[in-house]
């Protein structure tokens, strides 16, 4: 059995050896040590080149080395086998805590005291009670969930939306596009946690920004797909958007030229939200392969039809 680590960033060595841990000694191979081609069982790719995939003759699984997978789901000649993604509790728990620091960072003022040091400036600001600062969430999977039910137990009042029906405890669930505005509305602080699907493709549109009450901020840690970014640009040039922490985006690496970079009101962190390089993450493609070995499914799988 070899494995391919199609992952330009990512340390093949430290996946190796994490990998071994649990299946024993691998035959591991990256793009430039490929070999044959048929021998590969299992890929675990980010951002791979289209129709890659399909060279493998004998390919049993495919690994996405994040928690979406819209990059594998372009590729038109994507092999029939498993498209797995990350789903633990530790990623849930590493992209909450990227939401809740960056709702303290705008609900706190802290954005304004950073501005204010090169100044000396000493101003103090007088911030709102946690149940005065409306969080709005945007896609209520696993992650969504939990960033929602976390939020909500820091006294914020929380609405939630997606496209079917949740069950949150001490969160307002919407459902359905006709429910989307209202959570707009309502959203000092939106977090987005969407996935990457045709039917949630630029839904964060200028009019859609300006739905939010102004001077609101936005967390985007789902997909850059969501966001038409001109219009951000524009919200936050003009005050609509008072500031937006953004980890994911349409290009990535975000090219040097982008307009996000130099707006003092736009905190760019380079989709770091949920770090897979960590000890979980290799472990859990190498429980999951075992479970392939003794004749199980792997989890989770990704239901293309939906994209997620």
């Amino acid at each position: 059995m070899a494995v391919l680590f199609a992952w330009p960033e990512g340390d093949a060595a430290f996946w190796q050896r994490e990998m071994e841990m649990i299946l024993g000694p691998l035959d591991f191979r990256t793009p430039a040590s490929v070999g044959d081609r048929a021998d590969i069982e299992y890929a675990l790719v980010w951002r791979h080149p289209e129709g890659d995939l399909a060279t493998y003759p004998n390919l049993k699984a495919i690994f996405s080395l994040g928690a979406g997978v819209p990059f594998v789901l372009k590729d038109p000649s994507l092999p029939d086998v498993p498209l797995v993604r990350f789903a633990n509790d530790e990623l849930n728990r590493d992209m909450t805590h990227y939401a809740v620091y960056w709702v303290l960072h705008f609900h706190r003022d802290f954005y304004r005291y950073q501005s204010q040091q090169p100044n000396a400036d000493w101003t103090r600001h007088v911030y709102p009670a946690n149940q005065d600062r409306r969080i709005g969430v945007l896609g209520l999977g696993q992650i969504g969930s939990v960033a929602a039910s976390t939020l909500a137990g820091m006294g914020f009042p929380v609405s939630g939306w997606s496209n079917s029906q949740k069950s949150i405890d001490g969160v307002s669930c919407l459902a359905g596009m006709e429910a989307l505005d209202t959570v707009l509305a309502q959203s000092d602080i939106l977090l987005s946690v969407l996935p990457s699907t045709d039917a949630l493709a630029n839904i964060l549109d200028a009019k859609r920004l300006r739905q939010m009450p102004a001077g609101s901020f936005l967390i985007n840690m789902g997909r850059g797909e969501s966001i038409i970014d001109e219009d951000l640009v524009a919200c936050l040039r003009d005050g609509q958007i008072a500031g937006a922490a953004l980890d994911v985006f349409h290009t990535e690496p975000l090219p040097a030229d982008d307009p996000y970079w130099s707006l003092p009101n736009a905190h760019v962190t380079p989709h770091v939200a949920g770090p897979s390089t960590n000890v979980w993450a290799p472990r859990l493609v190498a429980e999951n392969i075992a479970r392939m070995r003794k004749g199980e499914a792997p989890f989770p799988i990704i239901d293309r039809s939906r994209g997620y």
